[in-house]
């Protein structure tokens, strides 16, 4: 946890010409990351409306083959003095009978740091995950899904854009979710999920996406 902490002693000779300008350059950046995800999540819940029913869905559980997904959500951190921040990831996948294995690169959020004794700093967690998903088919249209995987991390801790350290690591990821099949080859999914000792503390995630099957 104690690498979530900035450099207090750095911050005082930080330029403040510098600062103002990368923290407006990264806050767009991450706006129009945002609003990319948003818009793939609505073309693909349009998509679902539009489909024929799908002729490749089996008795026990649902379409096969290959997928991909956008999600949005929010995470927040275990460490004190840090809020929440809205995350997203793009997924792909492929689908078994009662298994999926899914990659995800994923930007879980910029987390602000307050406190009274120093000014505020930004610590960036980034990566990307391997998942084994299995699954328990309930009816055609509803699966309750467990995962579990690695994550690789990034970690970038900045304030006022001028970055102060960094590190990176692999360590363990798990949840639970529901995925929604709508008709066609689009379904819904709604996800929980906890990325444990991400440079020295846990982020949980709630995340809603959209997936699209190629079957």
């Amino acid at each position: 946890m104690a690498n979530w902490s900035p450099a207090r002693g750095l911050l005082g000779r930080l330029c403040r010409a510098r600062m103002i300008h990368t923290v407006r350059t990264e806050s767009h950046v991450t706006e129009h990351k945002m609003k990319l995800s948003l818009w793939l999540l609505c073309v693909g819940v349009l998509l679902g409306g539009y489909n024929a029913p799908s002729a490749a869905a089996d008795d026990a559980g649902g379409v096969r083959g290959w997928y991909i997904g956008n999600s949005v959500g929010s995470t927040t951190p275990k460490a004190k003095n840090f809020a929440s921040s809205q995350s997203w990831s793009l997924d792909a996948g492929y689908r078994f009978k009662y298994l999926s294995l899914e990659l995800s690169n994923s930007e879980l959020g910029q987390f602000r740091y307050k406190d009274a004794a120093a000014p505020d700093s930004d610590v960036r967690v980034s990566g990307v995950s391997l998942l084994a998903v299995p699954r328990y088919e309930v009816n055609s249209w509803l699966a309750l899904e467990a995962l579990h995987g690695v994550y690789h991390w990034r970690r970038k801790a900045q304030a006022f854009g001028v970055q102060l350290n960094s590190d990176k690591g692999t360590d363990m990821t798990f949840g639970a979710g529901l995925w929604f099949q709508l008709k066609g080859r689009v379904a819904l999914n709604l996800r929980w999920r906890r990325y444990d000792n991400s440079s020295g503390t846990d982020l949980s995630q709630t995340a809603f996406g959209v997936r699209y099957v190629f079957h």
